[in-house]
This record gives structure tokens, sequence and C-alpha cells, in this order.
């Protein structure tokens, strides 16, 4: 099987995208992905009603884990994830993506406000009127990371 090229021009087109529908993310696609100068892992393929969806990590403001899957919110809508959350966890730039829960983890570039509660909570407010906490057990460590450096949560 070749590879199809395609060009449709669109002049309501405000950007350029390019689109790659396979049926997974081989080492073909992975060529693909490197000659047009992006790394596979700042690249999710995310479903959308019926069909795959590209998006970019940098894009992604709060991963959810609901069930088996991952709800993947960024600034261009949301997404669905198969795949576990530690496994994507491993994927995405430490610098910037933290685990606020077992079962969340945030972009730190999205970060509007932190908002540290008495009882050892940390709300979150993030982009687009996203709102989440973090579970005790993390919180101490996000607590650390803020006062170490970092001036992470601005956008």
């Amino acid at each position: 099987m070749g590879v199809k090229i395609k060009f449709i021009q669109d002049d309501n087109a405000e950007d350029t995208e390019v689109i790659i529908r396979a049926r997974s993310q081989d080492g073909e696609v992975e060529k693909i992905l490197e000659l047009l100068g992006r790394r596979s892992d700042d690249v999710l393929v995310c479903d959308e009603l019926s069909s795959d969806v590209m998006i970019d990590t940098h894009d992604i403001i709060i991963i959810s884990k609901s069930g088996r899957y991952l709800s993947v919110k960024t600034v261009g809508g949301e997404y669905i994830l198969n795949q576990p959350l530690y496994k994507l966890e491993e994927r995405l730039d430490p610098v910037w993506f933290v685990k606020i829960s077992q079962s969340e983890i945030v972009n730190l570039k999205y970060v509007k406000r932190w908002d540290f509660d008495v009882g050892g909570v940390i709300k979150i407010e993030l982009a687009d009127g996203i709102c989440s906490y973090t579970s005790r057990r993390y919180a101490v460590q996000i607590r650390e990371t803020l006062k170490k450096g970092g001036k992470h949560n601005e956008k």
C-alpha cells in the first residue's frame, strides 16, 4: 500500500492543515510526521465521532480519566482517547504536564489560577473555564514544584 497525497484548495482556510489518515501510527506515519518536522510525541491520535483526529499535545489543557477512556480537552475541542493514563503520561513533556490526581493531568501553560485551600486541596482554574482540584496526595508534590521554580503557571 502506498501513500496518497492530495491537495484541496480552500479559499476560506485561515491556516494550512495537514491531516494524515491511516489505520495506525505505524512506521510509515512516523516517517511522514518526522518529515513534516514534528516529533510523534507531540501528536496524539484521538477519536472524534467515527474518525481519528491528530491533535498537537501543546494544545492540550487537561486530560481526565473517564471509565476506560480518556477525555482530552484542548483549545480546539474535546476528544476521546482509548489508552491508559500512565502510558500517555510517559509521552507528555514533564516540564508542562503535571499529574494532579490519579485520574487527571493538566498542562501548566493553561493554568490561570491556583487556589490553595486550608484543607490541603488545590483548586486549579484553567483556560476555557475548566476547573479541577488536586487530590491531597498530589497537592504536596505540586506545592513543592511551584515553590522550587518556575513560572510554569504563567501563560
